[in-house]
């Protein structure tokens, strides 16, 4: 699952208004965007990493894309990423940038992520990368946002 795959999944209200022509858009063009940009934000990715930087500071989504796809809906997406060390992190160091790719595939009907992968850059992505639950953080947090999309409607 991608973080960002799991960032992607919170796109699902915004496909629900793409006219039926449009095989692919730009999720942040949409007038839901602004809350989803919120939820997506809440992602706590560093704070997967034991000891430090171990804080979230900041993650930026700049472009999601919704295409249409033979069992449901493809999202790929693009963010920045700040890590920083907390207050009780074992190692101290300065902040850490890193940029995330993540793609899902969406079963709408089932409500549910049936394919998902996260690629994580930059001075973080050689921590984050390297732990084996970082792939299935994402896709259970993108999975967990879907689910509460879901329910909404």
């Amino acid at each position: 699952m991608g973080l960002k795959t799991a960032c992607l999944s919170v796109t699902l209200i915004a496909e629900l208004c793409v006219p039926a022509e449009a095989a692919c858009w730009s999720a942040l063009k949409s007038p839901e965007w602004p809350k989803l940009a919120e939820s997506i934000a809440t992602i706590k990715l560093c704070e997967q990493l034991p000891g430090g930087p171990d804080r979230t500071k900041k993650f930026e989504v700049t472009a999601v894309d919704v295409c249409t796809a033979a069992n449901g809906v493809s999202i790929a997406a693009k963010a920045s990423m700040t890590c920083g060390a907390s207050s009780g992190a074992f190692i101290k160091m300065p902040p850490l940038d890193g940029r995330v790719v993540a793609t899902v595939t969406l079963d709408i009907g089932a409500c549910s992520i049936t394919e998902s992968n996260i690629e994580i850059s930059g001075e973080v992505g050689g921590l984050l990368s390297s732990l084996p639950q970082t792939q299935q953080f994402a896709r259970s947090w993108a999975q967990s946002r879907l689910s509460q999309l879901c329910g909404l409607q």
